[in-house]
């Protein structure tokens, strides 16, 4: 007997006469038969499909007609497209707030460099304003703004009064770094004449005015003798003449590192040329390490003119005076 003649007599598909001859092996062979009827079996779970049917509960079919028939003329409403909801898990809110926090996280250190990145990129424009007025009054003078000795007191913040009363300088605003917050800029006075003697009769409130300019001016250099005067205007030089203002103690002193402005990571410096880089030390090249300090390591006029010292807006161009 072959496989295919034990299906053939499990599903009842074999004539007579093969019938006969296979239930002659059955008989003579009972490990045959015993195959035989584990099959037959077999087929006949497959092929049950239950004896016993469950009746629908009574009147199921009518009320589902009615149910559809009143579910399709019945208005819609916003309830009917809101989503299943879901029950609350602390987990679920955990999860999320870790998730947002990690992103908060990612995202702040990149906010704040692109924030800082265009306020020194605008604290530049504004020295380059700067120096084109600076041009023109070098141009016209042929040395940059210096009110000392001339006007022995004078701070260092006052050649921008001096490029005002030249009409070179609108205010007060473009020497204000935007790093500093917004500042309402004051009105500057009319001619320098006047805050000559706003100096002498108010000075506090002549202070109050300088302390408007955020940056530093070159404190001039002295000559041979070692008499302080102003710098020369150097067509081919590219000399350092203004900078975010250094740190210091009201004025007085100052302090190490870079410019508060740019919150220590450096500092703006316009150069003769027009040109602004910016410095993250406050070292200028190999023959000059501070640009806020002369060669003698002082607040005050260089020894040469490789020499560059830069106050800050209330020191006297002639150094400090006690």
């Amino acid at each position: 007997m072959n496989t295919q003649d034990l299906l053939d007599y499990s599903l009842g598909q074999l004539d007579s006469s093969s019938r006969e001859r296979l239930e002659r092996q059955i008989a003579d062979d009972p490990q045959i038969g015993e195959t035989a009827e584990r099959l037959v079996q077999a087929i006949h779970l497959l092929l049950d499909d239950g004896e016993d049917e469950v009746d629908p509960p009574a009147g199921l079919a009518a009320r589902t007609i009615v149910f559809v028939a009143e579910n399709r003329n019945r208005r819609r409403t916003w309830n009917d497209y809101v989503p299943v909801k879901v029950p609350f898990r602390w987990a679920d809110a955990a999860v999320a707030a870790a998730i947002f926090v990690a992103s908060l996280l990612t995202l702040l250190p990149a906010v704040q460099r692109s924030k800082d990145q265009t306020y020194q990129a605008a604290c530049g424009w504004n020295l380059q304003q700067v120096g084109r007025a600076l041009a023109q009054y070098a141009t016209l003078h042929n040395v940059y703004p210096y009110a000392s000795p001339d006007k022995p007191g004078a701070q260092a913040g006052s050649f921008a009064v001096m490029l005002y009363d030249a009409g070179l300088l609108d205010s007060f605003h473009t020497l204000h770094c935007p790093c500093r917050g917004h500042r309402r800029p004051a009105n500057l006075p009319p001619d320098s004449m006047t805050v000559a003697e706003l100096r002498e009769r108010d000075p506090e409130q002549y202070h109050q005015l300088l302390r408007q300019n955020d940056y530093a001016y070159h404190l001039g250099v002295r000559s041979r003798s070692g008499q302080p005067g102003p710098v020369p205007r150097l067509v081919s030089a590219s000399l350092p003449l203004v900078a975010d203002e250094p740190p210091h103690e009201d004025y007085r002193r100052i302090l190490d590192g870079n410019s508060r402005n740019h919150g220590g990571r450096g500092q703006n410096v316009l150069f003769s040329d027009g040109h602004v880089l910016w410095h993250p030390t406050r070292r200028l090249s190999p023959e000059d390490s501070d640009m806020f300090l002369n060669a003698e390591m002082q607040v005050g006029p260089g020894v040469n003119l490789k020499d560059v010292a830069l106050g800050a807006s209330l020191v006297p161009f002639a150094g400090y005076r006690d």
